[in-house]
């Protein structure tokens, strides 16, 4: 049976249990959200079988024959069993807690994805390794999901056993301080962020505010209310608006205003949560001390703005989530951070630096290990990269005893990426997040992904998200954004000057088309092979860019750039906001922008 996250114990019996005529009977000790998954496992039971289960409760400890009965324990934990039992002929999901019955619930509905109407007989003890396994969401830079895309982001998580969720947050929410610089088709409001709270509660997901509170706040301080507050008067603008977007925009850690104007965004947005969590981000703090703190100590200002930042959520009765990278590089700083915040350790190469999980290990705090998806500044994740990635950072943190595992999705230049397209890499951190055991990086896991996500039991479809990826590392979308706008690959660090060879490129376009082709002629497909099957013809439009650009060749008149852009709109805007689509739409035709547009839009 393929069931994600692998369960700990799995022991098959002999023999399979009808699910044609089982009712669902729920104890008195399961709640609304119980009920909630069980609709969802009797609609699945329905569509297997054409039977459709009653479901009901009742008191005390029903017999399982012929039944589904989940029941919740009430204690501790997020464990729970499952027994599929041939002599009774019946199913008992019981829960070390509600969430455990939850998730017993969700191992079920995998059950009969993979198996159909006949579930072989078996008993199943499961429980997580990592207590905290979140998701994070890129929701400023690119798309702003719609709320309904983050409903099926929270589904997708549910099923998979994730139970947190953060959205990141610059300029995209109604902020007071940020009217006139959000636009309508780009923002979420606060009844939004209420309803994405109660639909994460209702799936057992810890919904945690996370907000640029020290750097990252480009829209903010490129408005003239608060352009003074920025620590740079002035900053080298690059031809690429969207590297004017990520670098140099610290605010002034020691102007007063700051951290009053910090403490008023929080404050507005602490109250759409249930979450006892805040993430108060201050990560890449590029210009601190470079302009007017300059020979100030960087370590020393840092420390002091973000423990006035994280007081004043203590105060508010909030446990301070932040990203780790700027203390790494100052560990004079480590010892002064309280031991009631959690340190969010990210690192995203194919070879991350363990040894800093075990420098934070060292720490009181505790701390949680961020792997990345390897989806951002392309069209599909980089399963070959991420795995890698992924693997060593959640491996290295089960070995350190952290606190938990936050996989990242980022929307670098535009978020060309959606969320279809990044879906392998958020399985895998949630699969050993929950079990360190779990073998990956080898074709068994493959296939449950492929047929448990995509729908696909042959694993072609895995096979053809690989393929992708190779052709990615031949070009991807940021390094062809930096050729059509300075006709080099690299901006800040090592820029490179462009190849004088088109056919590597000519070679890679007609691979991508290749990919797309055979992922049209799947057995299996769905909204999810329609995305992916865009992204490959996508990449290969790009290369064909890249040609000319480096040939210097006119743009084609065959329109084969607009109905692919027609095609890539309607995906985009199924779960996402307008947002920077324009902007993507133009440099796939080859078009330049400035930043002044990216801070109109």
């Amino acid at each position: 049976m393929n069931i994600l996250p692998q369960p700990k114990k799995l022991k098959k019996t002999g023999g399979t249990v009808s699910l044609a005529g089982l009712n669902i009977v729920l104890t008195s000790r399961c709640d609304s959200r119980i009920f909630k998954a069980a609709q969802k496992l009797r609609d699945e039971i329905f569509g297997e079988t054409g039977i459709e289960p009653a479901i009901t409760k009742v008191l005390g400890n029903p017999e399982v024959g012929g039944k589904i009965v989940i029941d919740s324990l009430n204690k501790k934990g997020e464990g729970y069993k499952i027994s599929v039992c041939g002599r009774c002929g019946g199913i008992k999901i019981s829960g070390e807690s509600l969430a455990g019955a939850f998730y017993g619930i969700q191992t079920l509905r995998q059950m009969i994805a993979t198996e159909g109407e006949d579930i072989p007989c078996c008993e199943i003890e499961d429980k997580p390794d990592m207590k905290y396994r979140g998701f994070y969401h890129d929701a400023s830079r690119g798309r702003v999901p719609t709320v309904e895309g983050c409903k099926q982001m929270i589904d997708f998580l549910a099923y998979y056993k994730h139970n947190s969720y953060q959205l990141y947050i610059e300029h995209t929410f109604e902020f007071d301080e940020y009217k006139g610089i959000y636009k309508a088709f780009g923002y979420m409001t606060a009844e939004e962020i209420m309803e994405i709270d109660d639909y994460c509660y209702e799936n057992f997901i810890d919904f945690v505010p996370s907000l640029s509170t020290f750097g990252h706040l480009f829209r903010l301080l490129e408005s003239k209310k608060y352009k003074d507050l920025c620590e740079l008067d002035e900053y080298k603008q690059y031809n690429n608006p969207w590297v004017n977007t990520m670098l140099h925009h610290t605010i002034n850690a020691s102007d007063p205003r700051s951290i009053e104007l910090i403490c008023s965004l929080i404050d507005q947005y602490v109250p759409l949560f249930r979450s006892k969590y805040f993430n108060i981000c201050c990560d890449e703090t590029f210009d601190i001390c470079n302009g007017k703190n300059k020979g100030k100590d960087k370590g020393a200002l840092y420390l002091e703005f973000t423990l006035k930042i994280i007081d004043h959520l203590k105060s508010l009765g909030k446990t301070v989530m932040m990203w780790g990278d700027v203390v790494l590089n100052h560990p004079e700083t480590m010892e002064r951070f309280p031991d009631d915040m959690i340190m969010l350790n990210w690192h995203y190469n194919n070879d991350p630096p363990v040894w800093t999980i075990e420098k934070f290990a060292e720490q009181r705090f505790g701390q949680v290990v961020c792997p990345g998806t390897s989806c951002w500044n392309q069209f599909v994740e980089n399963v070959g990269y991420a795995e890698q990635n992924i693997t060593k950072m959640v491996t290295a943190g089960g070995k350190n005893k952290v606190f938990g595992m936050l996989n990242t999705s980022w929307g670098d230049y535009g978020a060309v990426c959606p969320m279809t397209c990044t879906l392998y890499g958020v399985v895998l951190g949630g699969a050993l997040a929950w079990n360190h055991k779990t073998k990956t990086i080898n074709e068994k896991f493959d296939k449950a992904v492929s047929e448990l996500v995509y729908g696909d039991p042959s694993g072609e479809t895995v096979k053809l998200i690989r393929a992708i990826g190779k052709c990615e590392d031949v070009l991807t979308w940021g390094p062809f954004v930096n050729a059509l706008f300075d006709n080099r690959f690299w901006y800040v660090e090592n820029p490179a000057p462009l190849p004088t060879d088109s056919k590597p490129y000519a070679d890679n376009a007609a691979r991508c088309f290749e990919i797309a082709e055979q992922l049209r002629r799947l057995d299996v497909q769905s909204e999810i092979t329609d995305d992916l099957r865009i992204a490959a013809e996508g990449l290969g439009l790009m290369n064909e860019q890249m040609v000319r650009i480096i040939d210097k060749l006119p743009e084609p008149e065959d329109g084969r750039v607009e109905k692919w852009i027609e095609r890539y709109t309607e995906s985009w805007l199924k779960y996402d906001k307008p947002s920077e689509l324009e902007a993507v739409c133009n440099v796939m035709r080859g078009k330049k922008f400035g930043t002044q547009w990216l801070l109109n839009h």
